[in-house]
């Protein structure tokens, strides 16, 4: 992160979130309800325009009636970097804590992003997200947390050498 203190020159700042879902009302949407609001294929984890999980999604197909293959609100579309200088190092990773007081479950994901600019590349996805994301009708935030992360070590120095000397 430039800009900053000097000790984090050079360094990265990681965003931790945790995001319960609704499990019982996700479970009662239909399949197709699901793809759409995703903007992938549950069977494979690929875009809804088609390829493997890894296939690049084409933002711009539409389908036979002139309507959006991912549709406007999908969270991937909602989510996908508008400019350059918003792409993130991001990983979910689901958790399943049984079940809630209350008999619901307590399943989600734990959400890591990795970036230099916080304010520059994560505030504007969030904000496309609290907008119009569908997801969220399933999805709520319960924590979050940003960290800084020192740049790596150069030959003779020790990790975080320049934030604790």
């Amino acid at each position: 992160i430039d800009g900053g203190p000097t000790w984090l020159a050079g360094g990265t700042a990681l965003v931790v979130r945790r995001i319960a879902m609704d499990l019982r009302t996700w479970g009662g949407m239909d399949h197709v309800g699901k793809e759409e609001s995703i903007g992938r294929r549950l069977s494979d984890g690929a875009p809804l325009t088609g390829g493997s999980e890894f296939s690049a999604p084409d933002y711009e197909a539409v389908d036979e009636n002139g309507f959006l293959v991912i549709p406007p609100t999908a969270h991937m579309r909602r989510a996908h970097a508008q400019a350059p200088h918003e792409r993130i190092l991001r990983r979910p990773y689901n958790y399943d804590d049984g079940f809630a007081k209350d008999g619901t479950p307590d399943a989600g994901l734990i959400f890591v992003a990795y970036m230099a600019d916080p304010t520059a590349q994560f505030v504007p996805i969030q904000e496309r997200l609290a907008q119009a994301d569908v997801l969220n009708v399933w999805t709520t935030p319960i924590g979050s947390a940003l960290f800084a992360v020192p740049r790596g070590p150069q030959d003779g120095e020790y990790i975080g050498q320049a934030l604790l000397a």
